[in-house]
C-alpha cells in the first residue's frame, strides 16, 4: 500500500509533542487554587506517587544494626550510603576524609553483680550505648558500688567514701564525672540517667523504665594525666533494682571494660544532582553518625535523604522533570563536627550555595512517640524565600492529610505499611540544635525537617518499630516540594516565587503587629516609653525580613522590577503598621518619650561587632571552655543573664530547642552593621525577650577578647 505523505501542520504537531516530551517544562507554576504551592499540580502527584516511605524504612532498618558512634561503625555505614547513593543514581559520589585523630572504640565491655548469686547487669556486646564513649579500659573484681543520688553536688558524696570505687547515680553526667571522678577519685560511674535538659519538658526519667540513655565520657572532663573512667549507662529499672539491692547490705560488682583509641578519620559521605546553571547548588544534609539502633536520630535522615536522590533521578530520567537549574549538593556527615570540617575545606567554593535542607529526626510516629512534625523557619536576619516555600508546603500536607481517609487520594502521603494518622505539621520559629544552625551561621539561608519531641530520643528506645513509614513518606514529600523550588526556579517561575514569598510574608508581619500589640497592652504604663521602641523594632525587623525574602527572589532570576514592587509595597504598610502601633499605644495616655541613653545603652549603641572571617562557626560554649584569665566574672554575668532568659521563655509557653544555645544565636545578629543596641532590639523581634544591655556588651566583648568579633566602631 502507497503511504501518503503527512500534512505539515500534522508535522508540527508531532515535532512538538516530541520536543515538549524530551525536554520538560519548569515544574514551577502560578499558585495554584488548589495546593497554594508554586509547583504544577501534576508535578505535586509526581512528587508524591514516586517517593517511597516503605524503601526509606527499610533502610533505616539496615542502618539501625550500625552503632555509628564508633570508628569502624561509622566508617561501615559511610561505605554503605556512598554504595547506596550510587545505586539511586546520584553523581560524583565520594568519600572526603574528615581529619585524623584519635577515635575511640570498645572491644569489650560488662558489668557484674559479684556475689553467690552473680549476674550480668549490661554488656557492650549486646546493648553498644551501654558503654559510653570516651570510657577508659579496666579490670577490677569485688568493686564496692556506692549510690550518691544524682551524684552532681557535693553534699551527694557527704559521708561518702568513693575513692577507688564505682558510683551509682542518675544525675546529669558532666556533674556527676567532674564530682565522682574528678573530686571524689572514683574510678567509674554507673547511671540511669536518660532525658537531656532540652527534653525535660516532654520526658521525665522513670517515663520509661526500661529505655537506656545514650553519653560520652568528654575528655576535656579529664585532667590530662588522669585515667579515663568507664561510664556504664543502665535503665531506670536497672539502677532501681541496684538501689533495692544496696538497701539490703553492700553490693560488690565486677568490671571488665576494654577500650582503644586509635588514630583514623571519619568521612564525608558526598555526592550531586548536577545543575544545568554553573557555580550554584542547593545542600541537602543529614547527620549519619549516632548510636545503635538511633532509628529516628538520625537513621531516617540519612535514608530519606537517599529516597529524595533515588525519586529526583527517576523522574528526571522518566521526563517527568527536567535536570535542575541548580546542582543539588547532598551530604551524610557527622553532626556539627562534619559540617564544620567541610566549610573548613568549602566554604570558599566559588559556588553561591542559595538554600540549605537540613533533614534529623524525620519518622517518629507522631501517636507513638507523641511526637508532630515540624519545619524550622531561618532566623529574623537571614530571610529568604525558603520561608514561604516551608510554610506553603506544610499547609498543604495539613489540609490534605489532616484526617485518616481523606477525600483526594491524590493527595494523601502515606505509606502501604504505614499508619493512618492524621498529620500534625507546624512551622516553628528559628531554634538551633541541627547542622542547619552552621548554615545559617554561615549566611545559607537553612530550614530544617524533623519529628519532635520523640519518646525514645537520645535512648535504646530509638529502634525501627517506633519509626512510621508514612511519616517518613510526608517528610521526604515536604522535602522534595521545597527542594524542587529552591532548585528550579529561574526567570517566570522565579517571579511566581516571589509573589508566594509576597503573599506569606503579609501574614508573618501581622502576626509580629499582633504580638507587639498584644504585648504593648500587657506591659504597664510606666514602662511604656522604654518598651514601645522595642515593640516598635520588632515590627520593623519583621518588614525587613520579609523585604529580605523577596529580593532573594531576584537572585534565582526573578525580573527586578516586579519583585521591586513588592518590596515597596511592604514599605508602605510597615510605615501603616508603626502609626497603628504609635495610635494604639498614645490611647494610654503616656508620654512615648524615650528616657536618656543608660551609660550601658550609650556603650551598645557605640559598639558594632562583626564576625572575624574562618570564625564564623565558633562558639561561646568553646569560648566559656578557654576563659582567659580574668573574665571569669564577666562569664558569669553573661550565663546570667542567658539562663534569666531561658526561664522567661519557658514561663511563656515557648520550646526548650528555642533557646538551646541562646547565646551564640544572638552572636549571630553581627553583621558589622548592626550595633549591639539593634541586636538586643533585632532579639527581642526573634525571642520576645528584652536583653540587658549591659550582658550583650560583655557578650561581644568576651567574643572580641576570644578572638571571634572585631568592631566597627
Amino acid at each position: 500500500m502507497r503511504l501518503r505523505p503527512l500534512p505539515f501542520a500534522l508535522l508540527a504537531v508531532l515535532a512538538a509533542l516530541s520536543a515538549s516530551a524530551q525536554a520538560p517544562t519548569s515544574p514551577l507554576g502560578p499558585i495554584s487554587p488548589i495546593t497554594g504551592l508554586v509547583l504544577r499540580d501534576d508535578v505535586v502527584r509526581a512528587l508524591i506517587q514516586e517517593s517511597s516511605g516503605d524503601r526509606i524504612h527499610d533502610n533505616v532498618q539496615r542502618l539501625s544494626l550500625i552503632a555509628r558512634d564508633s570508628l569502624e561503625g561509622y566508617t561501615e555505614a559511610a561505605a554503605w550510603t556512598k554504595a547506596a547513593a550510587e545505586a539511586a543514581g546520584l553523581q560524583d559520589v565520594h568519600l572526603e576524609a574528615m581529619k585524623d585523630g584519635p577515635q575511640w572504640r570498645a572491644t569489650h565491655g560488662e558489668l557484674w553483680v559479684a556475689g553467690p548469686h552473680r549476674y550480668r547487669v549490661t554488656s557492650h556486646a549486646d546493648q553498644p550505648m551501654a558503654l559510653a564513649p570516651g570510657s577508659g579500659s579496666f579490670e577490677g573484681k569485688d568493686l564496692e558500688l556506692v549510690d550518691v543520688g544524682m551524684g552532681t553536688q557535693d553534699a551527694d558524696y557527704a559521708g561518702k567514701d568513693v575513692k577507688g570505687k564505682v558510683v551509682l547515680s542518675r544525675g546529669h553526667l558532666g556533674g556527676t564525672l567532674r564530682n565522682a571522678v574528678v573530686k571524689f577519685g572514683a574510678v567509674g560511674v554507673v547511671s540511669s540517667y536518660s532525658t537531656p535538659p532540652w527534653n525535660e519538658a516532654h520526658r521525665m526519667d522513670g517515663d520509661f523504665p526500661d529505655q537506656v540513655g545514650w553519653a560520652a565520657v568528654p575528655r576535656r572532663l579529664i585532667p590530662q594525666g588522669m585515667r579515663m573512667p568507664f561510664l556504664f549507662m543502665v535503665s531506670d529499672r536497672q539502677g532501681r533494682e541496684l538501689r533495692a539491692q544496696l538497701r539490703e547490705g553492700p553490693v560488690k560488682v565486677d568490671v571488665s571494660v576494654a577500650t582503644q583509641e586509635p588514630t583514623g578519620h571519619l568521612s564525608i559521605v558526598s555526592g550531586v544532582i548536577p545543575g544545568t546553571l554553573a557555580g550554584e547548588e542547593i545542600v541537602l544534609t543529614g547527620h549519619l553518625d549516632h548510636y545503635k539502633p538511633g532509628a529516628n536520630d538520625n537513621a531516617s535522615g540519612s535514608a530519606t535523604l537517599l529516597e529524595l536522590v533515588r525519586t529526583y533521578t527517576t523522574l528526571i530520567r522518566r521526563g517527568v522533570l527536567p535536570p535542575p537549574v541548580r546542582t543539588l549538593r547532598v551530604l551524610w556527615l557527622p553532626e556539627f563536627e562534619g559540617t564544620r570540617e567541610w566549610f573548613a575545606h568549602h566554604g570558599a567554593d566559588p559556588v553561591r550555595r542559595v538554600a540549605h535542607f537540613n533533614f534529623d529526626m524525620l519518622g517518629a510516629s507522631l501517636t507513638r512517640s507523641h511526637s508532630r512534625f515540624i519545619v524550622s523557619y531561618t532566623p529574623d536576619w537571614n530571610g529568604s524565600f525558603v520561608n514561604a516555600v516551608s510554610e506553603s508546603t506544610v499547609a498543604f500536607m495539613n489540609r490534605f492529610n489532616g484526617v485518616a481517609y481523606p477525600p483526594r487520594k491524590d493527595f494523601r502521603i502515606g505509606s502501604v505499611t504505614g499508619s493512618q494518622d492524621p498529620l500534625d505539621g507546624h512551622m516553628e520559629r528559628y531554634s538551633r540544635g541541627s547542622d542547619h544552625q552552621l548554615f545559617n551561621d554561615h549566611g545559607i539561608p537553612g530550614v530544617a525537617f524533623s519529628t519532635w519531641p520523640d519518646d525514645g530520643y537520645h535512648t535504646s528506645g530509638d529502634r525501627p518499630e517506633n519509626v512510621d513509614p508514612t511519616q517518613l513518606h510526608r517528610t521526604a514529600f515536604a522535602g522534595l516540594a521545597s527542594i524542587t523550588v529552591a532548585a528550579w526556579a529561574e526567570g517566570t517561575g522565579a517571579l511566581e516565587l516571589a509573589r508566594l514569598v509576597a503573599v506569606h510574608g503579609v501574614r508573618r508581619v501581622a502576626e509580629d503587629e499582633f504580638r507587639a500589640r498584644r504585648d504593648l497592652a500587657a506591659t504597664p504604663a510606666a514602662q511604656l516609653p522604654g518598651f514601645a521602641r522595642l515593640v516598635r523594632a520588632g515590627v520593623s525587623i519583621g518588614y525587613q525580613r520579609e523585604r529580605d525574602a523577596l529580593r532573594s527572589c531576584l537572585a534565582l532570576g526573578a525580573p527586578a522590577e516586579p519583585v521591586k514592587a513588592m518590596v515597596r509595597a511592604l514599605e508602605t504598610a510597615e510605615s501603616q503598621a508603626l502609626k497603628r502601633l504609635e495610635a494604639e499605644t498614645r490611647t494610654r495616655g503616656v508620654s512615648l518619650k524615650e528616657p536618656a541613653p543608660s551609660e550601658a545603652e550609650r556603650r551598645a549603641r557605640a559598639f558594632v561587632p562583626r564576625r572575624v572571617k574562618g570564625q564564623e562557626l565558633a562558639s561561646f560554649d568553646e569560648l566559656d571552655l578557654h576563659a582567659v584569665p580574668g573574665a571569669q566574672a564577666r562569664m558569669d554575668t553573661v550565663k546570667a543573664a542567658m539562663t534569666a532568659a531561658a526561664a522567661a521563655l519557658r514561663e511563656q509557653g515557648e520550646s526548650e530547642l528555642r533557646f538551646y544555645q541562646l547565646a551564640d544565636a544572638v552572636a549571630s545578629y553581627a553583621d558589622g552593621k548592626r550595633s549591639v543596641a539593634d541586636i538586643r532590639d533585632a532579639a527581642y523581634a526573634e525571642y520576645g525577650h528584652a536583653f540587658s544591655a549591659d550582658a550583650l556588651v560583655e557578650l561581644f566583648a568576651l567574643l572580641e577578647q576570644g578572638g571571634i568579633m572585631t568592631r566597627g566602631r
